[in-house]
Parts: structure tokens; sequence; C-alpha cells
């Protein structure tokens, strides 16, 4: 009988693509598919450890060193991934910004991150990722260095190109971070509040990346894994589950630089996609289409999943949704493997290994079986704490318990049941309204495309609930039509939305979730409009 080999000792994330390219130095690592219509590019694991090396001694001559940031704004590309690795290899900690970020978003990561260096794409889709860089320097004073990708133009003053970069040649100084020192510091989307910078060890990743793999089973990802990353690579979950984790099982990780559904489908079916991880935007853009085939699984995560969507994607696009829940600070804790009973999938799933979970009330103490209060976590994969905001640590920690901001009941077997924000909270004259109760009966309904439900304020009861919609069509429910739907599907009368307000889309983040703190200042600007309903039940 023969024993499985064991995996290499990992001692940084740099080791993950040394590991990969020595084990399988001539199988596909990218492909990196463009919608300009490019050509694809593809590197093997020998050719994308070459380019990483290459790019760490050009950051290296440009004064990058150990414990200082480098911020990468790029679409998903081939280079990005090098990029990742190259950074850890100096010795500095990598942050990553999506390309569709605007000056005040680019302005917050790098002045909280002290970036010393930015390696930014001149023009995509558009905009300039490298100009919006360029003109905050001079309000960026440990901004030390500018990379720009694919240049119009000659570049001027101490600015070089991605391109120089890559023909450096020669051998690295700096050494990758320890293992549970600081080598990644991701930023909260923001959707409550400004970003905060989380920071992340080789240790808390890997310990992330290995629970879930454990939990899902190694063969759930695909023999051989094929991994369709849409998701901005500059965002955590392009990062961790598209370059890491992909790297770390030595997958073909393949590329969009820009999500476009239908060109998605066709890519899935030539290159025999496996797995997808994201947001159920993705899933619902593909069911959308006339007629597509799904990746063989699809782990979602970064929004609430609406119940119902499993089971359409399993029968619509032959998909097996793994519903996940996971934030910035702790990659995924929760998920539904797919091993289990039919019943784990009517809620969140269970605590993937090495991650603890708690429901607490006001107090902080521990609730029963099935109450609903606070979702606390612990455990090898929290994050080690937000940068230079000591303000935020003491109030998200708890004796080493995590505050996730989540409420939540958990069941006699364990099984997670996720109730929204604590933020997300109406309180009605005393009565709390469950958000994701209302939000999942509107994701069923035929003519709309897209709904949400936040609070407005009420002088007399404090708040009540308005749902947000955004019709399929040009035809567009009737604020009765939708209570008496929702009153069709089971929902309380006590729960249903007072108000209506119906947009052209809703305010989103680039990992597909909804912005509600921008919807909520939003919604006032509606108040009067003619598209408004106010009703009192």
């Amino acid at each position: 009988m023969t024993s499985t080999p064991e995996r290499p000792r990992i001692s940084s994330l740099r080791d993950l693509l040394t590991h990969a390219a020595q084990a399988q130095p001539d199988a596909i690592a990218v492909v990196g598919l463009r919608s300009d219509g490019s050509s694809p590019i593809q590197l093997t694991y020998a050719e994308l450890d070459d380019l990483a090396s290459r790019f760490a001694v050009g950051l290296e001559r440009q004064g990058v060193g150990p414990g200082d940031v480098v911020a990468v704004m790029l679409p998903n590309r081939p280079e990005f991934t090098a990029l990742a690795f190259a950074i850890n290899q100096v010795g500095a900690t990598y942050t990553g910004i999506p390309v569709a970020y605007g000056p005040g978003e680019v302005e917050a990561i790098l002045r909280i991150s002290r970036a010393r260096a930015v390696v930014a794409v001149d023009r995509f889709r558009g905009s300039s990722p490298a100009s919006i860089v360029r003109e905050l320097r001079s309000q960026l004073p440990d901004l030390q260095s500018v990379v720009v990708a694919e240049p119009d133009a000659a570049l001027a003053g101490t600015d070089v190109t991605l391109e120089e970069l890559s023909r450096s040649a020669g051998s690295v100084v700096g050494n990758p971070p320890a293992f549970d020192e600081v080598c990644h510091l991701g930023f909260t989307s923001g959707t409550t509040g400004p970003p905060k910078g989380v920071m992340n060890s080789c240790r808390s990743l890997l310990s992330v990346m290995s629970g879930l793999t454990v939990h899902l089973g190694r063969p759930t990802f695909g023999e051989p894994m094929v991994n369709l990353v849409g998701s901005p690579m500059g965002h955590h979950t392009g990062y961790l589950w598209g370059i890491l984790l992909s790297t770390w099982h030595g997958a073909t990780a393949v590329l969009l630089d820009q999500w476009q559904p239908a060109r998605a489908a066709g890519v899935i079916e030539e290159y025999g996609v496996t797995v997808m991880f994201g947001a159920p935007t993705f899933l619902q853009d593909l069911m959308a289409l006339p007629s597509a085939a799904g990746p063989t699984r699809f782990v979602m995560a970064g929004a609430p999943v609406p119940r119902h969507l499993p089971g359409q994607a399993a029968t619509q696009l032959g998909t097996q949704v793994l519903p996940a829940w996971g934030m910035t600070e702790y990659g995924i804790g929760i998920a539904c493997p797919p091993w289990a009973d039919p019943y784990v999938y009517t809620t969140d799933g269970l605590p993937v290994p090495g991650c603890e979970v708690r429901v607490v009330g006001d107090d902080d103490e521990v609730l029963p079986v099935g109450r609903t209060g606070e979702l606390q976590i612990r455990g090898t994969g929290l994050f080690h704490g937000y940068l230079d905001r000591p303000d935020a640590n003491e109030e998200s920690f708890v004796d080493g318990w995590f505050r996730t901001g989540d409420t939540a009941s958990i069941d006699g077997i364990g099984c997670v049941s996720l109730q929204g924000r604590i933020k997300d909270i109406i309180i009605r004259g005393g009565e709390n309204i469950p958000v994701s109760v209302v939000e999942d009966a509107l994701a069923l309904h035929p003519l709309l495309d897209a709904a949400t439900v936040v609070a407005t304020p009420d002088e007399r009861l404090g708040e009540r609930a308005c749902a947000v919609i955004v019709p399929l069509t040009s035809v567009i429910p009737s604020f009765e039509e939708l209570s008496e739907f929702l009153l069709a599907k089971g929902v309380s009368k006590h729960f249903l939305p007072e108000r209506l307000v119906v947009m052209d889309a809703l305010p989103m983040t680039p990992s597909g979730k909804i912005k509600k703190a921008e919807l909520r200042s939003l919604v006032p600007t509606y108040l009067g409009d003619s598209r408004v309903a106010d009703a009192r039940h």
C-alpha cells in the first residue's frame, strides 16, 4: 500500500508558487482572457515562477523591501498573480485595489496602508487607474514609486513600466515575511462605513484555505482543478480564492478581466471550468442567459445566498452551489459541504475546521440553541487586527472572539442560519424586522432583477422598512402587488415593507455586495418622487 506524499512545508506565500513550479513546471498555471479581444495569454507554473522572480528583482531596484506596502491596481491578468508572489518574495506586504475604484476609495487605501509603491494599469474600460494614482501622489508622502502597466505614452519622472520590471535580472536580497508576520493587507468593502485595513499573515490565510479544503473535500474543486476567476483579484475574494488557492492546489486559474455573462458561459464550456468562487450575482447572471452551462461547483460567498438559488442553479445550469459565509477578516468560516444532508442547505452551513462559532446576546452571554443573536467567531484563520485602529480592535474583539456584526442562530447540530447585519436590523416600534426573510422572498419575484430592504427613519416608530427594487423590464410591480406577493410567500404582515423605492440599479461593490450605507443615504433623495410608495400597515 502506498501512502499519499505530504505537502511540502509552507513557510511563506511565495512557497506556494515555488513548490507548484517544482512539482509541475509544465502545467498551465494561468490563462489570461481579455475583454478587448486580444489573444489569451497562458503561463506554465515554471514561467509564472520566473516572472514573479523577475518582478521581485525589479521591485527591489525600486527601493521596495521588508516592511513596505505595495498596492496592485490591475485587471485580472497573469501579471497580477506574478506580482502578488513577487511582493511577498521581497519581504513586502501586498494590498489590492479593484480597478473600478474611484479617487476617494483609492486615496483611502493608499493613505491607510502607507503604500510605498503602486502598480496600476494606464487605461481600462474608459478609466485610468494610473492617472488617479498620479493625481493623488502629492497627498501621499509615503508613495515613492509608481509602476504603470501598458502606458499609452512615455512616462515622465521616476515612474517605470511593468514591462521594464519584467525584464529585470539578478537575485533578490529581501526575504518573505515570517509565517506569522503580516504579509497581506485587505480592506473591508466599506458597505457600512469607511474601509479598514485587515492584517493577515501566511498562517491565517493558509489556515482559511486548508479549513475549507478539508471541509469540502479536495476533489470538490475538480481533478484537475480549473478555477474561473471572475471576482476582481484586487478584492479579497479574487486574491484568496483566485490567486492563492489555485496556486496551492496546482490548478489552472482562468482569469476574466471583465465580467461578461455570455462570454463567461463560453469560457466555462471551452476550458471545462470545475469551480468558481463569488457572490450570487455571478451565477444569477449566468442563469439569466437563454441557455448556458455553469461551472461544476460554485462556492457562493460574499453576499447573502437566496435560499432558492442552489436548487434553481442545479436544475438550470447543472451547477452544485455550495453556500458559504466569509468576510475579509476570515475568508470563509461557514460552508455547506457537498456531502451534507439536504437540510443543511436550508441553512448557511456548518463551521469549517479551525473556525469556532457562537451566538451571543447584548451582554456577550452565549444564547441557547435556536436563539438569534450576534455571531462571533475565533480560530487560526482569523485576521491579526485592523491596521492602526486600536479603537476598532477594542470594539471588535471580546476574549479572543471576533464580533462579526452579523446576526444568526445555531441549531442543535451546529448549522448556522444568518439573519442579516446588525446595522441592517430594522427596529420598528421596538419590534425587530428580519431583513433577510423579506429579501429572500423578494428574490423570487419574477418581475425583479434585484431587491433589498433598508431602514428609513420615522418620527413615531423610529424606523420603517423600505424595499428598494430594480425591475427586470419596464413592467414595475405596484406596492400592493409586492405586498400580496410577500404575504403569499409566507412573510408576516408585521414584516412587510412600508415604503417602496424603484431604482435603475443598486449601488454595488466590485465583489457583488450591495452598498447598504450608500443606499440608506440615497433613499431619502427619492422621497416625493412619483416612483416612491408610502404605506401604513
